[in-house]
């Protein structure tokens, strides 16, 4: 009989032990964050560690997969505090990887788009780019398993996680995100992201981004989102903290929604 075989009727376990490849971790991941409609209002708080002073900004963020099945539509509308209210960004997806991210101020009445070569620049003055908001794909970069470990989180835990480095597939990747690389770490139990590394294109640490507070938001499908994400600047100090609440999901989003004449409608 196969010695392999043998193994497998001896010690069934084994059978669901057989590793991934890099590619069908991210994969997998992709598939589990991927939710068709996505309402939650949130929170993003800005400052520098060990100082008093954080900013905070509350939004509401919308999200809808578009008919590819594959890019997003996502619009945020800021509520406070007052000088960035009613403030409005729209982030469309292309398959070509130049996303369209348009923002709206309102004070001045203009939409202005942000392009490509800028969208590595500060979201609304966080940690966060423009392209760090928008949903990194599966086809955009190249990956290698780097090791395993137990995931490197606070929260009580003894998941291991799968290492996985991933670099930029082409230049517009890479002018868009301005990242050489980043080292991620996946959970092998529900393949979400519990911590990323990004390096500049200099290949310097640039951000440390700490994911938690994951829970499962569509049942159904098998849809999960980290509720509270922190990024981390090690050489400025600087940090930011998104954290989501009132999630809905699957809510009948019209596409409507995510088009520059609603960017620009205010209440």
């Amino acid at each position: 009989m196969n010695k392999f075989l043998l193994v497998l009727i001896l010690f069934p376990q084994f059978s669901f032990a057989l590793p991934f490849t890099a590619k069908e971790i991210m994969q997998k991941n992709e598939q589990a964050r991927q939710i068709n409609e996505l309402t939650t209002k949130a929170k993003i708080s800005s400052g520098i560690e060990n100082a008093k002073e954080v900013k905070v900004k509350d939004f509401t963020f919308w999200r809808k997969i578009q008919k590819d099945g594959i890019h997003n539509s996502t619009l945020t509308r800021f509520h406070a505090p007052a000088e960035v209210r009613n403030e409005g960004i729209l982030i469309v997806e292309n398959a070509s990887g130049r996303n369209d991210v348009l923002l709206y101020l309102p004070n001045f009445k203009k939409v202005r788009r942000v392009e490509s070569q800028q969208q590595s620049g500060s979201f609304m003055g966080s940690v966060f780019s423009y392209s760090d908001i928008a949903t990194p794909h599966v086809d955009d970069y190249s990956y290698k398993v780097v090791k395993e470990e137990k995931c490197p989180t606070t929260e009580p835990t003894q998941n291991m996680c799968s290492v996985i480095e991933s670099t930029p597939a082409n230049e517009d990747v890479s002018e868009r995100t301005s990242y050489s690389k980043s080292v991620i770490w996946i959970r092998q139990d529900n393949f979400m992201m519990v911590k990323s590394d990004y390096y500049d294109l200099k290949g310097e640490l640039f951000k440390k981004l700490d994911a938690s507070q994951t829970v499962m938001v569509d049942q159904a499908n098998k849809k999960w989102i980290s509720k509270r994400i922190h990024v981390l600047n090690p050489k400025t100090h600087e940090f930011t903290t998104l954290e989501f609440s009132e999630i809905k999901v699957n809510d009948g989003l019209s596409e409507s929604l995510f088009t520059q004449q609603n960017l620009q409608k205010v209440n």
